[in-house]
């Protein structure tokens, strides 16, 4: 089952493991902010991050580090990603299994979402 809607300004994904909404802001004619909610339905883990991406010369989507990363409403700093997190809860090949499911599907609509927003 995949359930994905994108009105603009947000967008939301779902999939049998997991969902993601996806809150946009325009933050000049070549930055967007994003805004990153993310759950992992098999362990109940909820993920929040905050992160700008920028339009640069050669044309392509330059995505800057992760600010404010949170799990379970807690603040993990900003040096951990959701790769180091999710290896940690799920194990290697369990974050395998995340990314090829879940995380690649929601990235790809990313990138369409983000060409037509910038």
């Amino acid at each position: 089952m995949i359930n994905y809607t994108f009105d603009g300004t947000k967008s939301t994904f779902k999939n049998d493991m997991g969902e993601v909404t996806i809150k946009f802001k325009k933050a000049s004619g070549t930055r967007v902010d994003i805004q990153v909610e993310m759950k992992h339905y098999a362990t109940n883990t909820f993920a929040t991050y905050k992160k700008y991406i920028a339009l640069v010369d050669n044309g392509s989507l330059q995505h800057y580090p992760i600010k404010e990363f949170t799990v379970q409403r807690v603040s993990v700093g900003e040096y951990n990603t959701v790769k180091k997190y999710f290896t940690h809860i799920l194990g290697e090949d369990g974050y395998k299994e995340f990314k090829e499911v879940f995380l690649n599907e929601y990235s790809l609509r990313l990138e369409i979402e983000l060409n037509w927003f910038i």
